[in-house]
């Protein structure tokens, strides 16, 4: 009988040794993480592990980014990986400024609209702005053509004021041609015509 527990007491030990006895068991290797029970870590088809109850962020492992239960672990990035870079400064494509009636002097408010798209097209590589001068109908067609040609150049005149290297310009009059006021104001009376065809008046700037 003294014999019989003797070599139980082997074969247990043998048992234990072959199972992990001198070593981790498996699941013990990681702490927090499922495994196959041969110390790999169990993970899904798209590589992510699968976590225990009682996972603990110290106990997060590199190859295990994301788990199906709880949230993602923390990976400490490095400040210049961690840095925010600022999105592209993008102007809009077109701007349009209006003059008062029989006038190409820039208003203070066109000025300080000029002013700021100015600035965002000065962000842009290269850019080529198409300056395009317009009259409305008011008058006759060649004093009209003078009078848009007139205001495209006020504009260009004074973006090179600002240092107009930024873009090339493409400088135009037209007149009174492509009325924005559309026939709207042929129902207007002749005190009310001036302010009805306000946004003829206009330089359109677009980037091309």
């Amino acid at each position: 009988m003294k014999k019989c527990n003797t070599l139980a007491v082997v074969a247990s030990c043998v048992g234990l040794f072959l199972g992990g006895c001198a070593g981790k068991a498996p699941d013990d290797a990681w702490p927090g993480y499922r495994t196959d029970g041969k110390g790999a870590l169990l993970k899904t088809t798209d590589g992510n592990c699968w976590r225990t109850a009682d996972w603990t962020e110290d106990k997060a492992v590199p190859e295990c980014d994301v788990a199906l239960i709880g949230e993602p672990v923390v990976v400490v990035k490095s400040e210049a990986s961690t840095k925010k870079v600022a999105p592209d400064t993008v102007a809009p494509e077109r701007l349009r400024v209006t003059f008062a009636f029989d006038s190409a002097v820039l208003t203070d408010e066109s000025r300080i609209a000029l002013k700021a798209w100015y600035q965002n097209v000065a962000s842009l590589e290269g850019p080529v702005v198409a300056v395009n001068g317009y009259s409305d109908p008011l008058g006759g067609a060649a004093y009209n053509q003078h009078l848009a040609d007139q205001r495209a150049q006020a504009v260009a005149t004074w973006w090179k004021e600002q240092g107009g290297s930024i873009a090339t310009l493409q400088v135009e009059g037209h007149g009174e041609d492509t009325a924005v006021s559309g026939s709207r104001c042929q129902s207007v009376s002749a005190d009310e015509l001036k302010a009805c065809y306000r946004q003829d008046r206009r330089v359109e700037l677009q980037v091309q």
